[in-house]
């Protein structure tokens, strides 16, 4: 039985130096400190943080390996510089599990799954590299804390980062990394975005990329054709070099014969160009040793150079008006997005608070009246979607009913029966006195009832630490309001703060770390009458001036509630 598959490498233009002395060598395995040795790519260095292992100057070709370089189970300090990692389709280019004191500086990855993974490793530092046309930049899984990533190129990768981990920082002394899909502007032009990337809080993404990638880099797929033989169709990222492999369980493969869009026919030798348009007919067969040929297969390949396209569906209970939509706090949105090449990930945030991962349906947060929520994919090639938005209307309250004396509002007749008029005679008034003495009030008369008036809660419905590097201690959480002040823990949240009737009043949050007199931070919001329902979301970053840092992230709901 003969098995025949088709890889296609696509490989774009991009560009880096290569440094003297670069050499080809197969992939790097190191368990142990005791495996940094010269047989595995380590060039110089003792370990220590003052002399590292150092492994430079490869370029790596993973080809049939899991990883370009892993490194697993390590305390000793390395750093891996000026390497190269081509098309790790397996797993990942770099990985690193379960080590500390690492540095990934200088070196290139492209065309893989994953770019750089981190596993269970901290204190890691990864900065001024290129990683491109990968399914994911880089990625840190669960256990990853306390790394810093800052000064590196990330190109057209599907999902360009994922941080599962803690207090890992995306940038340093005001200078991020560059991402090709980022799409904030730089006003003051001082090649730093306005605002944070979205995926991973970067603060200070850079407009330009700082490191580029090599000339051939480039996307590689591997398309196994009895996945897509019923169809015959695929589609993969813009590029311009394909390379064929075919399998046979028998006595092997000799030739594979190819040609383009009914040309002449060809054997395969070398990679050859998938030029210009975006729809390409393909076909192929193989020969094996004994001369068997394989029928000749057709496929068809499309180029995608669209993004996706997303739209949200709202689940019950909900109201589409002619110019709204309406729903409740229990309402389910689901997002659905479309792509020829299939969607890698989709975003979302509301009210402009935060970007969040789309995973399953969310509901609406806040208080009745009007939410913005914004939405975006991006596809397997990093092809990214615009900024859809869409505003959902909340109505919590129950409807009223009310009974009318009004005829024509009423279907029940509500007058009573017309009774006899008595002819009464009119009683003489009585005299008015010169001066009339003042009249006195009858105690037992009470005043009419006073409406109802509206009292207000003020509730901190979020506390959270969303970054914390070099920190140690524990963290100590304070509020105060016209001169009260209180401690509290995140898990006594939501709090309520102030309930009452509206007044001028500001509120104060506080953070500190114990025995820390340099990591004390503090978030005010103002409310001034009249009230109204209302959102505040407070950021306070502590110690930005140092390399120890931490940001923490308040919210806090104005609430309106019925008093007397």
């Amino acid at each position: 039985m003969r098995r025949t598959v088709l890889v296609l490498a696509l490989v774009a233009v991009g560009f880096v130096a290569c440094a003297q002395g670069w050499a080809p060598r197969a992939p790097i395995y190191i368990h142990g400190d005791d495996a940094f040795t010269w047989a595995n790519g380590v060039v110089r260095g003792s370990g220590t943080e003052g002399d590292p292992y150092i492994i430079e100057g490869w370029v790596i070709e993973t080809a049939g390996y899991d990883y370009g370089i892993y490194i697993s189970g390590t305390t000793a300090h390395f750093v891996i510089r000026n390497c190269q990692v081509r098309y790790p389709q397996e797993r990942a280019g770099i990985f690193l599990s379960n080590v500390v004191n690492g540095r990934i500086e200088q070196s290139a990855v492209f065309g893989g799954r994953v770019g750089i993974h981190l596993l269970a490793a901290k204190q890691v530092t990864i900065t001024g590299n290129a990683v491109g046309y990968c399914d994911y930049g880089i990625l840190l899984s669960s256990g990853s804390n306390n790394n810093r990533i800052y000064g590196n190129s990330i190109i057209k990768c599907g999902l360009p980062a994922r941080d599962e981990g803690l207090r890992n920082v995306w940038h340093h002394e005001g200078r991020g990394n560059y991402w090709s899909d980022y799409r904030g502007e730089d006003r003051s032009e001082d090649g730093i975005g306005d605002t944070t990337y979205e995926v991973v809080p970067d603060r200070f993404p850079l407009m330009k990329p700082p490191v580029e990638l090599p000339r051939d880099a480039g996307p590689m797929r591997t398309i196994d054709l009895e996945r897509v033989s019923e169809r015959g169709i695929v589609t993969l990222a813009p590029g311009s070099l394909v390379r064929l492999q075919a399998t046979d369980v028998g006595v092997g493969v000799d030739k594979i014969h190819y040609r383009i869009e009914d040309g002449a026919w060809k054997v395969y030798d070398q990679p050859f160009p998938l030029e210009g348009q975006a729809k390409i007919r393909f076909e192929y067969y193989a020969v094996d040793k004994l001369g068997n040929r394989e029928p000749t297969r057709a496929l068809t390949v499309y180029l995608d150079t669209e993004p996706p396209v997303t739209r949200i569906v709202a689940g019950d209970p909900h109201y589409k008006a002619p110019d709204k939509l309406w729903a409740t706090s229990r309402t389910p949105f689901t997002l659905i997005s479309e792509d020829d090449s299939g969607v890698a990930h989709i975003f979302y945030r509301i009210n402009e608070v935060e970007w969040r991962e789309y995973r399953e349906p969310f509901t609406i947060p806040g208080p009745e009246g009007p939410h913005k929520v914004e939405y975006y994919a991006i596809d397997l090639y990093g092809n990214r979607e615009a900024v859809q938005s869409t505003v959902v209307w909340k109505d919590d309250t129950a409807p009223v009913t009310e009974a009318t004396t009004k005829d024509d509002d009423s279907p029940f007749d509500l007058t009573a029966p017309e009774e006899p008029e008595l002819e009464v005679e009119p009683e003489p008034e009585p005299p008015v006195p010169d001066d009339p003495e003042p009249e006195e009030l009858d105690p037992e008369v009470t005043e009419p009832e006073s409406a109802a008036v509206e009292t207000f809660a003020v509730v901190l419905t979020e506390a959270r630490l969303v970054e914390e590097y070099g920190v140690e201690g524990s963290w100590t959480l304070s509020y105060s309001m016209d001169g009260f002040e209180a401690i509290f823990q995140t898990a006594s949240v939501p709090l309520v703060l102030y309930a009452g009737q509206e007044d001028e009043l500001e509120f104060s949050l506080g953070a500190s770390v114990e025995g820390v007199t340099n990591h004390v931070g503090q978030a005010t919001v103002a409310l001034e009458p009249p009230w109204a329902e209302s959102y505040h979301e407070l950021d306070m970053t502590i110690a930005p001036e140092n390399d120890m840092r931490a940001i923490w992230q308040f919210v806090i709901e104005v609430r309106k509630e019925e008093g007397e």
